[in-house]
């Protein structure tokens, strides 16, 4: 076993706006509006839909290999 801990960082630092998580307080880049959501790791998946910033829940225990679809996850309101 090592003797110190090792953490692991992304390449490249987060340039501009950042989002944090609500639930676990991992950063991330701020999703553009109706660009590909944020997947967090705690399973909270975050959607800019040009409005506002929407959040919904997707287990990753199965079937977490395949998640719905965007309409499923944030239905138009």
């Amino acid at each position: 076993m090592a003797d110190t801990a090792i953490t692991y960082t992304a390449a490249e630092p987060i340039l501009g706006r950042t989002f944090t998580c609500k639930r676990c307080g991992r950063i991330y880049a701020y999703p553009q509006a109706h660009e590909r959501p944020i997947r967090c790791e705690c399973g909270w998946w975050y959607y800019n839909d040009g409005l506002a910033l929407r959040e919904a829940y997707w287990q990753r225990i199965q079937p977490y290999r395949d998640p719905p679809p965007l309409s499923t996850l944030f239905p138009a309101e």
